[in-house]
């Protein structure tokens, strides 16, 4: 009895190391539905967001709402964007890869520590941002990020 209330209580004592929760996120259409893989493993595609310019909001393809006319996210323009639910991985060195059905590839290589953060590809800037700061980031080219700790 006595070994196994010391093993129940040096198991109670370890440390655990808090998880890794990252959210993805892309603006513009290029990207918005891309498949996604971590670490050579498929982890799903992203959750396709379009507002048309007549205010139609479409989720993965299917007619969800019409903003009304005052709404700001309604612009004269389409707008696309691209999301995933919050990923959870040990921390460590982790390599994400988005990939379009036309090919396109989108590489980034991170080391991420304990924590959230959170990933923001702007095509139109040619930017990465990871936990606020900027990085250069071109289809086809591969992105190195050394992730900050961020608060829930």
């Amino acid at each position: 009895m006595v070994t196994c209330a010391a093993f129940l209580f040096a198991a109670g004592c370890r440390s655990k190391e808090e998880p890794v929760k990252i959210t993805i996120s892309v603006e513009g259409e290029e990207f918005s539905d891309a498949e996604m893989a971590i670490d050579g493993q498929s982890a799903g595609h992203f959750t396709q967001t379009l507002v048309k310019s007549n205010g139609e909001l479409y989720i993965d393809g299917s007619l969800v709402t019409t903003l009304p006319p005052d709404s700001p996210q309604r612009t004269k323009e389409d707008t696309w964007s691209g999301s995933t639910d919050s990923i959870t991985l040990k921390p460590g060195v982790h390599a994400i890869v988005l990939q379009t059905s036309e090919g396109k590839s989108l590489e980034i290589t991170g080391t991420f520590s304990s924590g959230y953060h959170l990933i923001t590809y702007f095509p139109d800037d040619g930017t990465l941002r990871c936990d606020g700061e900027s990085i250069p980031a071109t289809p086809g080219t591969p992105i190195s990020i050394k992730a900050k700790t961020r608060s829930k």
